[in-house]
């Protein structure tokens, strides 16, 4: 009996050892539902994005909303109901009613229940777990699959109003994220992305938006999120940038000096004391670059005038998908890490000595976030950089070329 009691105490003063968690906020990550296909006898994996917007009330109930998304296949938002078990970690998230949805005419709206488990990786907030599906309307099974969460301070929608007054949630002030029905958000996205293509903008993308945007960025292999106002102004940007270059030049006007006669002689004086020195183009910064924090990874130092850098997958290949800038030049644009290398080639100059290499997460993966494995070759110097990128954080690597200076000895 004395034995019972001791553990009981002991049992108990875990319990209220742990540490509170406090839900409250945005979680934003990815869910994989599996169906099944009966023509090739196999299970299909589909990937959606997904966001909760969690309210934790005293009791531990739980109260929100949920967005799924799948660029324009499919859009919904929906209320729920749950509950947060501190003692297990262990929370229950069971949407309720549909909100809004945007689908094709063969969707069939399904509500979702989560099982998911509370966990910390360092600072990160981690809700991962299994969910199942029944039809709104005729409580069919829908299917089941995994979720993966991330607690993060920024929505891709708007903020719900118990969210409003959260110092932990950043406010979204963005002028072209307008409020109310985010399919209205797409479709006015759509318009605009549709707009810089030259397109007419019906708000409707079809296989001509597509093949128009794959002639204008032929490297883009992600997906188009058109309710994430900030990722289509970035794309939008990087059109309008290569309309610009590819507009055509004025004709300049034609040279009306006077010419010197055959038989007179022309003087070219040339200023030796003021030598005329090529002077280093800085480009203005994209939005991939100005919309999110550039932490500083690493600065290095080569002697080497020639740099080659190689992008790899960093662990388990899981569809991460980067942007790659050289002071603030596109040079990669939407490449899929892999085993294979992302290569990029520098030619460093004394005259440009300075190289700020940025890397952009287009996405997360399937394994949140976005990890890179940076190789940097430059002669017999080799630097391997370990970069991770969010949808908050860029990560900015700094090259400096300082050749090596050749010190003569005389002899007498």
């Amino acid at each position: 009996m004395y034995r019972f009691v001791v553990l009981f105490i002991a049992a108990c003063s875990s319990i209220i050892a742990l540490p509170a968690q406090n839900l409250t906020g945005i979680w934003r990550g990815f869910f994989i539902q599996k169906n099944y296909n009966p023509f090739s006898g196999q299970f299909v994996e589909d990937r959606y994005k997904y966001e909760v917007q969690i309210n934790e009330l005293p009791n531990k109930a739980l109260e929100g909303v949920t967005y799924s998304y799948k660029t324009t296949v499919f859009y919904g938002k929906a209320a729920f109901k749950g509950l947060f078990t501190p003692s297990t970690k262990n929370i229950i998230i069971k949407e309720t009613k549909m909100l809004e949805i945007k689908a094709s005419d063969l969707s069939v709206p399904c509500l979702m229940t989560c099982y998911l488990d509370y966990s910390k990786d360092g600072k990160q907030q981690i809700l991962s777990g299994t969910f199942s599906s029944i039809g709104e309307k005729d409580k069919n099974d829908c299917g089941s699959g995994t979720v993966y969460l991330m607690k993060v301070a920024e929505s891709d929608f708007e903020p719900a109003p118990f969210l409003k007054q959260n110092p932990q949630v950043k406010q979204n002030n963005n002028s072209d994220l307008p409020t109310g029905n985010t399919a209205d958000i797409a479709n006015k996205n759509i318009q605009k992305i549709q707009q810089a293509l030259g397109l007419t903008p019906d708000g409707k993308w079809g296989p001509k938006s597509k093949a128009a945007l794959m002639s204008k960025l032929p490297q883009f292999q992600g997906e188009l999120n058109f309710a994430n106002t900030n990722a289509i102004n970035a794309i939008i940007q990087q059109i309008e940038n290569i309309n610009k270059s590819n507009s055509p030049k004025k004709q300049t006007q034609p040279n009306l000096a006077i010419q010197p006669k055959p038989n007179e002689l022309k003087l070219n004086l040339i200023d030796t004391t003021h030598p005329e020195t090529k002077k280093e183009v800085t480009l203005p910064p994209p939005a991939e670059i100005t919309t999110r924090k550039n932490k500083l990874v690493k600065e290095i130092f080569v002697n080497a005038a020639d740099v080659k850098i190689d992008f790899y997958d960093n662990g388990v290949i899981d569809n991460d998908s980067i942007t790659v800038f050289d002071n603030n030049k596109l040079v990669v644009n939407h490449a899929r890490l892999s085993e294979k290398p992302i290569t990029i080639n520098l030619h460093l100059s004394t005259e440009a000595p300075t190289h700020e290499i940025i890397t952009y997460a287009n996405n997360l993966g399937d394994v949140p976030p976005n990890t890179a494995l940076m190789v940097i070759t430059a002669g017999n110097e080799r630097h391997e950089i370990f970069i991770t990128s969010d949808e908050s954080n860029n990560a900015k690597v700094i090259i400096t070329y300082k050749p090596k200076t050749v010190q003569v000895q005389r002899t007498y």
